[in-house]
């Protein structure tokens, strides 16, 4: 329970890929399946076939970050006042926008102000499957979020949460019928496909690349 209770990690954690496999595409796999139905994964709303494709969506990631990562270091100091800001995740904001995305992750829509949603949270269970915008970020509850106390369990916080950061992110809640999408199984795909893509913004691979090099790169200061 205190691992669950734990939304957000201080370090990140290994991956424990098999080194005895050669190509990555085996080693995620691997991962993949030793977790997929893991308790800690927490993808709420995520189906099968969204839990495969997030290891590999992730590492798409981080090859791109990775490529525009050599071209950052050359142009930002790691001593810059960027970096400090980069590397001050209390005062930027950071910290707080990643607890309340653990919270949107782990209970979708619970910062939408749909009361359909929010009240059956509020009760403990939600049977739908959600398509929630997590790239959006909630401009206008930036006041509320910096001065929210994350301390505490979910049980604890989900009616603060529900209460005090409603946001604009966009929101669909719908009947998931499984059965249904296997018969569509490539059509169902294409759509998946074309959202991974849509998140993949030069924006973000220059934040994710920029916030690697402020952060591995400190210890060079001394």
């Amino acid at each position: 329970k205190q691992w669950y209770q734990r939304r957000v990690a201080i370090t990140a954690g290994v991956m424990g890929y098999d080194d005895e496999f050669v190509t990555d595409g085996m080693k995620h796999f691997d991962v993949i399946m030793l977790g997929v139905n893991m308790k800690g994964w927490h993808l709420t709303a995520f189906e099968l076939l969204e839990r495969l494709s997030h290891v590999y969506h992730m590492s798409e990631i981080w090859a791109f970050a990775g490529k525009k990562y050599k071209k950052v270091a050359k142009r930002v100091e790691v001593d810059s006042e960027l970096c400090d800001c980069v590397r001050d995740i209390d005062s930027n904001g950071l910290s707080k926008y990643l607890q309340l995305t653990a919270f949107q992750i782990r209970y979708p829509g619970i910062t939408s102000g749909n009361t359909t949603v929010t009240d059956a949270y509020l009760g403990g269970f939600l049977d739908y499957h959600i398509s929630y915008g997590l790239e959006e970020r909630p401009k206008n509850i930036v006041k509320s979020l910096m001065s929210f106390d994350f301390s505490g369990t979910d049980e604890e916080l989900i009616e603060d949460v529900v209460n005090n950061l409603v946001d604009e992110a966009g929101f669909e809640a719908e009947e998931h019928d499984i059965y249904e999408e296997m018969k569509h199984s490539r059509e169902h795909w294409e759509w998946c496909k074309e959202e991974l893509k849509g998140l993949l913004t030069p924006q973000l691979v220059y934040d994710t690349a920029l916030f690697m090099h402020c952060q591995l790169n400190v210890q060079k200061q001394f």
